[in-house]
């Protein structure tokens, strides 16, 4: 037998060759990448409604200012329009002022002389106050509404005999009447004032 032959002869063809590696994922890199994927989606969909909660709260807060100041500027046009006697309510609830106030005006709303009332109610949430707007027109017919919720004051003043007073009964029109709406805004407070002079019998 020829060792050396056979020797020879495998030097030459070389060991036997390897199979090759299988170029798959193994089940921990599959499992690495999916929680890697869970986690930049949690990530992605947390930032998302974050955002989106953001935005709604923003929309919410703009809304409301927007409500405050067209009822501020509503009841504006409504005392420079009054024109009969006046009552002025001071009252408090849960330590908030909320004043009542009744006047004859003519409302912009309808354009005829009517009983307007502005007033404060305990709100639908324990500890809270709502203004609401009363409006009573020729013929009996009243049209009662809210108008914004979770106020902090609504405090109505009037200049009459010389002084500021914040209870009238069946008065005629003062010389000034001073509006407060008080709320949070954003989470700080927002206080709304103006005086406003009746322009009805008076000269211009």
């Amino acid at each position: 037998m020829n060792i050396t032959g056979a020797y020879r002869r495998e030097r030459a063809d070389g060991p036997p060759e390897r199979k090759k590696k299988n170029g798959g994922f193994t089940l921990l890199e599959v499992l690495l990448a999916t929680a890697l994927t869970a986690v930049v989606l949690a990530a992605v969909y947390g930032t998302f409604f974050l955002v989106e909660r953001a935005r709604e709260g923003a929309n919410g807060s703009l809304v409301r200012m927007y409500e405050a100041q067209k009822i501020m500027d509503v009841l504006r046009r409504e005392i420079e329009a009054m024109d009969g006697p006046v009552t002025l309510v001071d009252k408090e609830y849960f330590g908030k002022r909320g004043s009542s106030f009744s006047f004859s005006a003519f409302s912009p709303q309808n354009g005829v002389l009517s009983k307007i009332s502005y007033f404060a109610r305990e709100g639908g949430k324990p500890g809270t106050i709502d203004l609401f707007k009363e409006l009573q027109m020729p013929g009996g017919a009243i049209e009662n509404a809210p108008l914004i919720e979770n106020i902090e004051k609504f405090s109505v003043r009037m200049y009459s005999g010389g002084k500021w007073v914040r209870t009238v009964q069946a008065g005629n029109p003062p010389g000034d009447v001073h509006v407060t709406l008080k709320m949070y805004f954003k989470g700080a407070p927002l206080t709304l004032e103006e005086t406003v002079t009746p322009r009805i019998g008076k000269i211009l």
